[in-house]
């Protein structure tokens, strides 16, 4: 018998070294003193040049928090119109006979941790074959390409990556793209199981 999606590969947790840590202790320490001579600088001398850099973070710093919270707002009304969908019903989008329903599973479970919330005000989304992946999972560029290598990873896929590809879009087209993908070592000692 294949081996169910269940049982994709774990996700890779990223781990803090020790030097990281001091990195981003010094780039902090760093930052609040600026911070603080620039404070310091404005109280003595009353340089309107430093007011106007504030003002100018301040609403850079504002408007950020507005468009995350709008952000969130879209999810949400979205979570409320797809309510009662589920990874099933986006496995039926597919034919399952000619893809691989780990990758179905590894870009469900992918996507669903980046946009899913937890906690009492947290929400889950479900994802339509359909979505394109710029307007709901806000991902282009690089982000795209590493969420294409994790849930490779996930799916047991190889990442091969060459211009005869083109960038994917949509839910759709990252589902075709990683089945076109080869099977790793890995994945391939894993394709069937015994009952």
């Amino acid at each position: 018998m294949r081996t169910p999606s269940r049982f994709l590969f774990p996700a890779v947790k990223s781990k803090m070294t020790a030097s990281g840590w001091l990195v981003i202790t010094l780039l902090c320490g760093l930052l609040l003193y600026w911070l603080y001579s620039m404070t310091v600088a404005f109280l003595n001398k009353g340089e309107p040049l430093i007011a106007i850099v504030a003002a100018v973070v301040g609403c850079l710093m504002v408007a950020g928090l507005r468009s995350g919270r709008r952000w969130d707002r879209r999810l949400r009304r979205l979570a409320r119109q797809r309510k009662g969908f589920s990874l099933c019903d986006f496995a039926r989008s597919f034919d399952t006979r000619s893809i691989d329903t780990w990758v179905i599973r590894a870009v469900w479970d992918v996507l669903s941790e980046q946009v899913n919330r937890a906690g009492p005000q947290g929400f889950t989304l479900p994802i339509f074959a359909d979505d394109p992946l710029a307007g709901v999972f806000m991902l282009e560029d690089e982000d795209l390409l590493d969420t294409l290598e994790d849930i490779a990873y996930r799916a047991g896929r190889t990442v091969a990556w060459s211009d005869q590809y083109k960038m994917p879009a949509s839910v759709r087209e990252v589902v075709m793209l990683l089945n076109a993908m080869p099977m790793t070592g890995a994945r391939k000692d894993r394709l069937f199981i015994t009952v």
